[in-house]
């Protein structure tokens, strides 16, 4: 695959990363009210089944085979992590201002890659990194951004976690296919969430919403797919800059679902991430092209 058609593949699964994330604040608030373990159940039942599904009907039953166990184990550990923590986050804040937090992933990616892989923070880097932050502060502004505390610390979780995964995505994509992670991803979503919902006696969804958590339950696995085989074939900081992309689409569904309007400090402090996270991952492109 070349590298335009994986940034395709990357920018058609942050698009469906957006539909779900609707689908999850359509279910997590309103009548609805699905508590968050009910929604990681239907999400990775039903993502599981599409996945054993595809690979029956393709007669490749075998992809589903994991290798790497503990590499397996840390993903999906990130996984339960990232979605039990979105649903708070989506729950508590608008929309646009989930993805302004969402900006900052590949600046995490950044910090992570410096612990976990020993790669160096140029002094560049390092101003980048307080110049994004300083603009994740901003974009949230003194009145909280419409949000609250309990959603800002959430999300922030959800990144962390989705940087450490990212980096362990690239590490085990020599060994297992993209439906084997992503099967095991889901398998134990859903297994965390079915029991959460259990202990709890939640109310199971009816009717319009179990609907929108069964569909986007097939989305999720397929922005899933898409992002997984983008990063086999492209760097990760190729693919983490489009995660910008996603306040196009955030911002038209949170306007004409939720009207939300973006705030002056909301556009300044996201100009801020963007213009810091693209500056990090074109040092990076160059330092790899230098190294090559």
């Amino acid at each position: 695959m070349t590298q335009s058609r994986a940034m395709l593949c990357a920018l058609a699964g942050f698009f469906a990363w957006v539909v779900v994330d609707v689908a999850i604040k359509l279910g997590a608030q309103g009548q609805a009210a699905l508590s968050p373990f009910v929604i990681m159940a239907v999400l990775g039942t039903f993502g599981a089944a599409s996945l054993v599904a595809s690979t029956l009907i393709r007669r490749k039953a075998a992809l589903l085979r994991p290798r790497s166990l503990r590499e397996q184990a840390l993903i999906a550990m990130c996984a339960i992590s990232i979605n039990y923590t979105n649903v708070i986050s989506l729950k508590h804040l608008p929309l646009t201002m989930f993805y302004v937090v969402v900006f900052t992933i590949p600046l995490m990616i950044a910090v992570l890659s410096a612990v976990l892989k020993h790669e160096i923070l140029t002094p560049l880097k390092i101003v980048c990194l307080i110049t994004g932050f300083l603009g994740a502060a901003l974009a949230i502004g003194v009145h909280g951004g419409g949000g609250d505390w309990i959603g800002y610390l959430a999300a922030f979780i959800s990144v962390s976690s989705f940087a450490t995964y990212t980096i362990l995505m690239r590490k085990i994509s020599q060994t297992d296919t993209v439906e084997s992670t992503q099967f095991i991803n889901a398998l134990c979503v859903g297994t965390v969430g079915i029991v959460g919902a259990l202990s709890q006696s939640s109310a199971a969804p009816v009717g319009w919403a179990l609907a929108i958590m069964i569909v986007a339950g097939g989305i999720n696995v397929l922005g899933n797919v898409l992002y997984n085989t983008a990063l086999q074939n492209t760097a990760s900081t190729n693919v983490a800059q489009l995660h910008y992309t996603q306040i196009i689409s955030g911002a038209i569904f949170g306007y004409f679902l939720w009207h939300e309007i973006p705030t002056w400090n909301l556009i300044a402090g996201s100009i801020l991430i963007i213009a810091a996270g693209m500056i990090v991952a074109g040092q990076v492109r160059k330092n790899n092209g230098t190294a090559s």
